[in-house]
């Protein structure tokens, strides 16, 4: 990357005048800082867009326009501008940064603010109170939020990374919530909450489904998502073979569409059965009767005879969310302590997700109240909280499970099939299963993970990185993979039949066996790609990358490769039949014994090509260059070969019955034993060529030929 920070041309001074401090308000000087900002990290390397925010806000910068903006701000002697200004120029980087996955420079940028400006002691009034505002913004909570966005990627073992990290998709609701927060940071919060839990669904899913399967390889180590150790299997086991959820989603639907009839007083009374449903401790039911159905009962009394509106509804279930976590915002409430130390969190998690399957839009409110509850005990060290821990992994694993695109499934594998009491049955009888189905997964980082054999049937893996990842024998038919990095991934005998893979990344990837029919790959990277004996009848390979790529054995009858390049492709015994091959680059490539019957193969580049033995009866290849390509027993009977380029090409023994040899240049083509029965020769150029009998060269000028 050059020195130079915006393209040639384009200057970061709106107005295209020279503008003084004393021409600016301090919200166009703060836009002229924004806009610098966003030109630059669009249009240069992290490294040099963190020189250039150093200079701006930590030394003088050398452009006069930004520092008379700065001064501007600065001299207005308000504090909560300048961290405005500081706040909304860090969320600018790391927004961009995020959706490029430059997650180191999110953390180097967090540790330059935090470092505050090492120079000498000044005289200026102005460097001073810019130390001075520094040094109030890295003390305030704008900072630890900012914090939020580097925890994730803290390249710390687990053991030392904070407890409270493993939960920021949590403490980064409230961010986006917040509406005065700055609407880059808004955005970037929602996003990164997501992504979080998305890959904690997936994580979790991966390890269900590995740690409880027989294609587990001993050798290979399984990360568990969690903090409950082996226990976590039991837990999913014990909710799927007592139907926890399915009865609980059940009992919500039968409420909502009981309530539409009753009044709110009487919906009270259903609440309360529904809420003590599956509660079959009496201590858990005796805590519910004394500390939360007497504040439900007296909860918005003047509303008691109307009938139940959505708003009182969730305006309800909020307060309940509230009285079960945290009634004023910080400190856990009483139910909460109640409920969480008697052993075992449960409970109150299936309680608190039975609120939100009858009002789902409680659910922001909700992990609002968990972000605050980390909060609170945020200070903690980890062993004094363990209680609060696992209650969080507890709850993060019950709503992982709960959404609708992951089902788990439990299996016996031996032993009779007589019905049982669910509540005693031997769990270690039992397999688990994971099933995803059409999972949202978009811009997830699955860098090197282990999901073979995972069904993932119409994922959205959109944008997702899974480089190294191990897909073999995954289904992803249908899937959405545009645009994700699958460079280097293990996809033996993968299905991806009907997948969209346009502009997808997988360099040096492995498909042998891969089932690809109808898969779209458009302008998709396959170079060095491995797809021995691969399956790709039907599939669209438009301007697909596919050099030096083995494709021997592989099935491409019927494919659109229109454009695409295939030079130095090992396509030896690969059936092409009926293939698009309009434009395409075969320089060097391998198509020895290869089926290129009926393939239009118009403007094709097959210089230097091996296609020794290949059948390309019917085929066209008009126009097509074939310069020095060895065509060796090839079938080329009844084929357009018309206007193409075959100087010095190997046609030892080639079938050209009946084609169309019209315009063609074969100068200095080997042509020792040919069979040239029935061809078109008009206009044809023949030379210096090997195997050309005089007789055959007479009869051929005599048909239209030029001999040279």
């Amino acid at each position: 990357m050059t020195g130079r920070i915006l393209p040639e041309g384009e200057q970061f001074n709106l107005s295209g005048e020279d503008l003084s401090e004393t021409d600016l308000s301090v919200q166009s000087a703060q836009e002229v800082i924004y806009q610098f900002l966003i030109k630059i990290v669009h249009h240069n390397s992290p490294e040099t867009v963190l020189q250039e925010f150093r200079k701006l806000f930590l030394e003088n910068h050398s452009e006069p326009h930004l520092v008379a903006a700065l001064k501007k701000i600065i001299d207005s002697k308000n504090d909560q501008e300048f961290r405005n200004t500081l706040k909304r120029s860090c969320y600018i980087l790391i927004n961009n940064w995020l959706s490029k996955r430059n997650y180191e420079f999110i953390e180097n940028l967090i540790q330059l603010v935090g470092e505050l400006p090492v120079k000498p002691i000044t005289l200026s009034p102005s460097m001073t109170r810019l130390k001075g505002y520094i040094a109030n913004f890295v003390d305030s909570h704008d900072y630890q939020e900012l914090k939020l966005f580097s925890a994730p990627y803290i390249a710390e073992a687990e053991e030392k990374r904070h407890w409270s990290h493993r939960y920021t998709a949590y403490l980064l609701v409230p961010q986006y919530l917040d509406s005065r927060n700055p609407i880059e940071q808004r955005e970037t919060a929602k996003n990164l909450s997501r992504r979080l839990r998305k890959n904690f669904k997936f994580e979790l899913a991966m390890y269900t489904a590995r740690c409880d399967s027989s294609h587990l390889n001993s050798e290979k180590k399984i990360t568990n998502p969690t903090r409950l150790g082996a226990n976590v299997i039991q837990l999913i086991k014990k909710l799927s073979s007592r139907q926890i959820l399915v009865n609980c989603r059940s009992y919500a639907n039968y409420l909502n569409q009981h309530a539409q009839s009753q009044s709110y007083q009487e919906f009270k009374g259903e609440f309360k059965q529904y809420l003590l449903f599956l509660v079959n401790v009496k201590t858990y039911s005796e805590i519910l009767d004394k500390y939360l159905f007497p504040k439900l009962d007296s909860l918005y009394e003047n509303h008691h005879t109307k009938p139940l509106s959505f708003e009182l509804l969730l305006r309800t279930c909020r307060r309940i969310i509230e009285l079960l976590t945290t009634e004023d915002g910080q400190k856990p409430s009483i139910l909460f302590i109640l409920l969480t130390n008697r052993g075992n969190p449960l409970t109150i998690v299936v309680i608190l997700l039975k609120i939100i399957l009858i009002c789902k839009y409680a659910q922001t409110h909700l992990d609002v109240c968990i972000a605050q509850l980390i909060r609170y005990y945020e200070n903690s060290a980890e062993k004094d909280c363990q209680w609060l821990i696992n209650f969080l992994e507890v709850f993060n694993i019950v709503f992982a499970i709960c959404t609708e695109d992951i089902q788990y499934n439990i299996v016996k594998l031996n032993g009779n099939d007589d019905e049982q009491d669910a509540y005693v049955l031997d769990l270690d009888d039992y397999r688990l299963f994971s099933q995803l189905k059409g999972t949202d997964l978009r811009s997830a980082d699955l860098r090197g993970t282990d999901i073979r054999y995972m069904d993932l049937r119409a994922a959205d893996l959109r944008e997702v990185d899974l480089a190294g990842a191990d897909l073999s024998k995954a289904d992803l038919s249908l899937a959405k993979l545009n645009q994700t990095n699958l460079s280097g991934a293990m996809m033996e005998r993968t299905e991806l039949s009907g997948a969209i893979l346009q502009n997808a990344n997988l360099s040096g990837a492995n498909l042998s066996q891969a089932n690809l029919r109808c898969a779209d790959l458009q302008k998709a990277n396959l170079c060095r790609a491995i797809l021995k004996s691969a399956k790709l009848r039907r599939a669209n390979l438009q301007q697909v990358d596919l050099s030096s790529a083995d494709l021997s054995n592989a099935s491409l009858n019927s494919s659109n490769l229109v454009n695409a390049n295939l030079r130095y492709a090992d396509l030896s015994n690969a059936d092409l039949s009926k293939a698009h091959l309009n434009g395409v680059d075969l320089r060097n490539a391998n198509l020895r014994g290869a089926q290129l019957n009926w393939t239009q193969l118009h403007h094709a580049d097959l210089s230097g090509a091996n296609l020794d033995r290949a059948d390309l009866t019917y085929a066209s290849l008009c126009h097509a260059n074939l310069q020095k390509t060895d065509l060796t027993r090839t079938d080329l009977s009844n084929s357009n070969l018309s206007r193409s380029d075959m100087r010095q090409a190997l046609l030892r023994h080639v079938n050209l019955t009946g084609a169309n040899l019209s315009h063609a240049n074969l100068m200095g083509a080997n042509l020792f034993n040919a069979n040239l029965t029935g061809v078109k020769v008009k206009g044809t150029r023949f030379g210096n060529n090997s195997g050309l009998s005089e007789p055959m060269k007479q009869e051929l000028q005599q048909q239209g030929a030029i001999i040279g």
